[in-house]
């Protein structure tokens, strides 16, 4: 049920994004005309719609939606090869290119010119055509297009697009933080019972999100993103204690090296700098070094310093 509401989301956007506005609305078609004939276009009726848009087009001939969407109704009616000129016709006049390259992938797959819609296709998404992998799998048109020796890759390409976090190594720089620890303080007395800290991935694999459980009842979250606007990674976390950080930084030697602020200790105002390590030691073990400075970077005070341990399932 999931997919297919997203399937006919998708569907329902690209309708949206096809409806092109005509040229010079006051020498354009009749609202009302243009309703009538979208009403039956959107309910898939399609010999109806191209026999309305075909009409528009005859007396508009320089309306960009009816020109496209009578190529449109030409393919879903099984007349591909009419369907071409019309679909590049809609694209001169005005119609959206990477819609205008979907539709004219389609026309080629019916057309078996499987080489001309593969190329379409990547038009389309060179030119922001948002789909995901799914929806192009069960499009009936692109269905004859499974067997060409390029449909994976395109099906990646669009998958990149829909879910850019899970195709960009950068954003995996972190997952060796990523699972389920227990977390004891460094060198000193083992605590009763150690924290616990469930790194989990969320939002398609974009963030790296930290659940804490402390001793005697703290608990907080951290938010973690790789942010490609800045090209370094960003964490934000937040307590029950109302405490609040923010880290910028990278990967330096395969460690995460954070430097941002944190509250002031004694709660007035203010923020104190600080550097927040996480030294990947081992893919069971990761070591969490804080420190701050109240003298620009001179010399720094250790705030904590934790030891990861995966926990046994």
């Amino acid at each position: 049920m999931r997919r297919l509401a997203i399937c006919t989301l998708i569907i329902l956007r690209l309708l949206r994004a096809e409806s092109v506005s005509a040229q010079g609305a006051a020498k354009g078609p009749p609202a009302d005309q243009l309703q009538r004939a979208a009403a039956v276009f959107n309910a898939g009726q399609w010999a109806d719609a191209n026999a309305q848009y075909a009409a528009i087009a005859k007396k508009f001939p320089d309306n960009a939606l009816a020109v496209f969407r009578t190529g449109v109704t030409l393919t879903e009616l099984g007349r591909p090869s009419e369907a071409l000129p019309q679909l590049r016709r809609g694209e001169k006049l005005g119609a959206p290119t990477g819609n205008a390259a979907f539709r004219l992938a389609q026309a080629f797959a019916e057309l078996k010119m499987g080489d001309s819609a593969i190329a379409e296709l990547r038009r389309a998404a060179a030119n922001g055509m948002y789909l995901p992998q799914s929806a192009l799998e069960q499009d009936a048109h692109l269905a004859k297009l499974s067997g060409h020796k390029d449909w994976h890759a395109v099906l990646d390409e669009y998958d990149a697009i829909a879910h850019p976090c899970l195709h960009d190594p950068r954003f995996r720089e972190f997952d060796f933080w990523v699972g389920d620890w227990d977390v004891t303080p460094n060198g000193g007395p083992p605590p009763p019972k150690p924290a616990r800290n469930r790194i989990t991935l969320e939002e398609s694999g974009c963030v790296v999100q930290e659940h804490w459980e402390g001793m005697g009842g703290s608990t907080g979250q951290s938010f973690n993103i790789f942010d490609r606007s800045t090209g370094q990674w960003r964490q934000t976390w937040v307590d029950n204690t109302g405490g609040q950080h923010d880290y910028a930084g990278s990967l330096v030697n395969g460690n995460m090296v954070l430097e941002g602020t944190t509250p002031n200790p004694n709660g007035g105002l203010g923020r104190v700098p600080t550097r927040l390590t996480l030294f990947h030691v081992s893919k069971d073990t990761v070591r969490q070094f804080s420190q701050s400075t109240a003298d620009s970077g001179k010399t720094w005070t250790v705030n904590y310093d934790l030891i990861y341990v995966r926990r046994v399932p």
